[in-house]
């Protein structure tokens, strides 16, 4: 349903006012129902039997005090007088249903009720005639006070403040119910970033309990498994230098050189893919910590690192302040300036700020690759060439590790190959990290 709200404290809040002011509006038309009925029925019953004591007091009488008891039993709100004709009568009233009915009843069938105007929902007043047995005709007319039939606005008004005050009360019911939900979401989508954050409040209704006691238990697990992930990577970094070494050195100690040299390139292309493996399993550390950086002084510093490497271009702002991991974010351009400079031979990056965040663009001159493999690259041990070189092709995880960092900062990287030639690889950074001032 669209036009439910998405959040699910809008969804609560929205049943539970809709389902309220439907059960209020049910019972306020049922009780002006039955106060409509049952006023209705009072006042039928006691109108007629009001009417026709009347009628039997004037009846009673001669012709000369029939005129002068009517004008002495006349009031404000019921004036009596003696007419010599009636206009017919036809008015209906469903305030009054029975009252044609209890009036006969009392007067009997004999005695002719011609009523001109009956009572009416907002409108109590009635004008009617009832033949005399001298023939002519007592006419009554009066009115009710307009507050018995009136539209009880007091009613409504009462109604309004006791929905306000139960909405209110709604809203907090719900905001109170779905606060720790909120609060569970937010440490789901805060853990990437820090797994070390303290556990959430195990407190609510049961099921809410349950649920952060059950993301506690997940958070402890997840920091468990990656400690001991990083200290096995440690262990194995520090224990493969001492044979990488070893061979190094009895490399160098062949007679052959062509020998030699072959060796060298095999314990290179090893220590190389050693690295990049290592390098991209340490991606997945959330243990640096997030702070304050200068993107455009970190690329100028890489800029300078490359300079001996081949020509490296750099345009953007004089400063652009960002939030995040400054040694994964270096790593990350270092190894898109260093794709653009393998295969291309220059590179020229652009740091630029977008409306949905920070884009750096790394360009080169290069072939460019194939529309089908520009996604493919991002795998890890993903090589295009089929020489598999270490100049080139490298390990196959440089992409791999970009990617990886970049999502770590709920961002992405992408290539597209340019139209003048060339691979131009992006690398977008959210909004949200962006300590540049934004217009609202």
């Amino acid at each position: 349903m669209r036009w439910l709200p998405r959040s699910l404290f809008g969804r609560l809040a929205l049943l539970m006012i809709v389902g309220l002011v439907v059960a209020q509006m049910a019972g306020a038309v049922i009780h002006l129902a039955e106060r409509s009925r049952t006023v209705g029925h009072t006042v039928s019953h006691e109108l007629a039997q009001r009417l026709a004591a009347v009628y039997r007091a004037i009846d009673s009488q001669g012709a000369g005090e029939r005129r002068r008891l009517a004008v002495l039993l006349s009031a404000p709100r019921q004036q009596l007088a003696i007419e010599t004709a009636a206009p017919p009568g036809t008015a209906r009233s469903e305030l009054l249903a029975d009252f044609p009915a209890r009036l006969h009843e009392l007067l009997g069938d004999g005695v002719e009720v011609r009523p001109v105007e009956l009572p009416r929902f907002g409108a109590f007043a009635f004008d009617l005639y009832l033949r005399l047995s001298s023939g002519e005709w007592l006419r009554v007319r009066g009115s009710a006070p307009e507050e018995i039939f009136a539209q009880p606005w007091h009613l409504a008004l009462n109604l309004a403040l006791m929905l306000l005050a139960v909405v209110v009360l709604v809203v907090v019911a719900a905001r109170s119910t779905v606060r720790p939900l909120t609060e569970l979401a937010r440490a789901a989508h805060g853990l990437a970033d820090d797994l070390k954050r303290p556990p959430l409040p195990e407190d609510g209704p049961t099921e809410v309990r349950e649920a952060a006691h059950a993301f506690n238990v997940m958070q402890t697990r997840i920091r468990g498994g990656i400690e001991e992930r990083e200290r096995f990577l440690a262990a194995v970094s520090h224990d493969l230098k001492t044979p990488v070494t070893r061979l190094r050195l009895r490399t160098e100690m062949l007679a052959d050189a062509d020998l030699r040299n072959r060796f060298r390139n095999d314990i290179e292309d090893m220590q190389q893919l050693l690295d990049g493996t290592l390098d991209f399993l340490r991606g997945k550390s959330v243990d640096e910590p997030l702070r304050a950086i200068d993107l455009v002084a970190l690329a100028e510093s890489l800029a300078d690192d490359f300079s001996t490497q081949g020509e490296v271009t750099l345009h953007g702002p004089e400063s652009l302040r960002i939030v995040g991991r400054p040694l994964a974010l270096k790593r990350a351009l270092a190894n898109l300036i260093d794709n653009a400079l393998k295969y291309g031979g220059q590179a020229q990056v652009e740091i630029k700020i977008a409306p949905d965040g920070v884009l750096v663009s790394v360009e080169d001159s290069g072939p460019g690759l194939p529309e089908t493999e520009l996604e493919k690259v991002f795998e890890p041990f993903y090589r295009l060439e089929a020489s598999r070189s270490r100049e080139t092709g490298g390990a196959g995880l440089g992409l791999a590790i970009v990617r990886q960092i970049a999502r770590g900062h709920d961002g992405e990287v992408t290539l597209v190959n340019c139209e003048r030639g060339g691979l131009r690889a992006t690398l977008h950074l959210p909004a949200h990290l962006s300590l540049v001032p934004r217009n609202p």
